[in-house]
């Protein structure tokens, strides 16, 4: 996989104005030089007089708290300039911090997220290129596996890792039960079924269904496997690709929201789940099945010495709908999700941003192999030659237990599953700035939140559905026409 570009942009703001609340926040808030994304410089100078980079951050864990207090000390020493690290929560929590900051005046000079999680400071020129430091670092790391943003050759993220969507089933609960690893729709929910009704004390399978955040990522990847678009738009030429269009296909959509009505009956409360409860509930033993990223869940299992999830988390595709017809080869899972720094450009010190993000993923590869020891199942590293590394393969981590398995999982999500699973259909590379304007909407979780809490009927979920997507749409339309 290579870079994709947004095509016809001239710099033109992808998501300008999505976001409403925070965009508001955020104008008049950040510095920027207007051209797409800003050139802010701060600070400047002798390194001793520039104020600390402060950097907000998810990466946050005990591993990781104590690598960045390393890492920050040994720049610091290095090249005298200093490091503020703040630790942020997950999904959601993040983001009312990062707003909270802008408005009082005080942003950070580099966030650590998904891209669409910072993109409405994008959409108002509040972040700047990271061209420099990428360049920096594929020259070290190898080429990048999965592309962060890139409009007009610039580039707008440093990236660390990508997420990749895979299907995660207790195997001893398999084994026990005699099941098998299900391929289709129907499958999954058969297994489920099973295991809610057997003997074991735990729960068929573990369904997302809050608002927002893993319930967004849920419905879109099974739509996804079911030969659908996973946001519900389509080109109306593929070959011209220059206009999009809504594809809302009734009996895809109100199938797999009913898919979604069954399994949410073998499911503890789905209202509860989203990202942190779907991994904290399945290390407690709750559920035998869910969808989740790379083989995160298991890697923290054994990190915190649960060894009967760590080791018995079985890793596989995402099961397809072939009752109607869509298997391997019809997926319109295109590219995996990146994550990694941005760089603000209103910040107090961008150089010392730009130093310290090269400083760490742009000066050898043995230090950036190094870097994802913290978390080693949570990202799949996203420069070629990290993954195979002797850094990252010498890991004490993999020698303990039973972790070489977790290994050599991580190695089949990146060879078969994005290799086999992904970028399947030409015409799923939506690469345009409507689409990602339609990404950035969050109502896609609250479909399967409507229908399981009976909100709504499946009928009147897909026609709501419809009605936003349409509604979205047309905004996307007149914003970049």
């Amino acid at each position: 996989m290579t870079r994709k570009q947004l095509s016809g942009t001239s710099r033109r703001r992808v998501l300008q104005g999505t976001g409403a609340g925070l965009a508001a926040m955020m104008a008049g808030c950040l510095g920027g030089g207007g051209n797409g994304g800003g050139n802010g410089n701060g600070g400047g100078g002798d390194p001793a007089d520039m104020p600390d980079v402060f950097m907000l951050t998810d990466y946050n864990n005990e591993p990781w708290q104590s690598q960045w207090e390393d890492l920050s000390g040994s720049f610091t020493e290095e090249t005298d300039i200093g490091m503020n690290i703040e630790y942020s929560g997950m999904s959601g929590q993040q983001e009312n911090r990062l707003a909270t900051l802008i408005q009082s005046g005080n942003p950070p000079d580099i966030n650590t997220s998904t891209f669409d999680q910072v993109a409405d400071v994008w959409s108002t020129d509040g972040l700047t290129t990271t061209n420099e430091v990428v360049e920096a670092a594929e020259s070290v790391n190898g080429e990048l596996i999965a592309s962060p943003l890139t409009v007009d050759d610039d580039i707008w993220q440093v990236p660390h890792g990508y997420y990749t969507s895979t299907f995660n089933y207790r195997e001893d609960v398999y084994e026990e039960l005699g099941l098998s690893v299900p391929t289709s729709f129907q499958g999954l929910i058969d297994n489920a079924r099973a295991i809610d009704n057997s003997n074991i004390e735990i729960r068929g399978y573990g369904l997302a269904g809050q608002k927002t955040g893993k319930s967004q990522d849920e419905f879109q990847s099974y739509l996804g496997q079911m030969g659908v678009s996973t946001i519900g738009l389509r080109w109306k030429d593929p070959d011209a690709r220059n206009e999009l269009e809504v594809w809302w296909p009734e009996e895809e959509i109100t199938t797999l929201l009913e898919f979604f009505n069954q399994l949410s009956e073998y499911s503890p409360d789905p209202t509860s789940l989203g990202w942190s409860s779907s991994i904290s509930n399945y290390l407690g033993g709750q559920f035998a099945q869910q969808y989740h990223l790379n083989t995160w869940p298991a890697g923290i299992a054994a990190a915190s010495d649960i060894p009967e999830v760590a080791y018995n988390t079985g890793i596989a595709p995402l099961p397809y709908w072939e009752e109607g017809g869509a298997s391997q080869g019809d997926s319109w899972l295109f590219d995996p999700t990146v994550d990694g720094h941005h760089i603000f450009a209103g910040g107090d010190n961008t150089p010392g941003a730009r130093e310290w993000l090269e400083y760490v993923y742009g000066d050898s590869l043995e230090r950036t192999a190094g870097i994802y020891q913290a978390e080693p199942t949570r990202f799949l590293p996203i420069y070629e030659d990290i993954l195979t590394s002797d850094t990252f393969t010498g890991y004490d981590f993999w020698q303990q237990g039973e972790n070489q398995k977790l290994l050599e999982q991580l190695q089949y999500t990146q060879e078969t599953i994005i290799g086999d699973h992904y970028g399947q259909v030409p015409e799923s590379d939506l690469n345009d700035p409507v689409a990602l304007y339609v990404t950035r909407q969050w109502f896609y979780g609250e479909l399967i939140n409507r229908v399981i809490t009976g909100t709504d009927s499946v009928q009147e979920a897909y026609e709501w559905g419809r009605d936003r997507l349409e509604t979205r749409l047309e905004e996307g339309r007149n914003r970049f026409r």
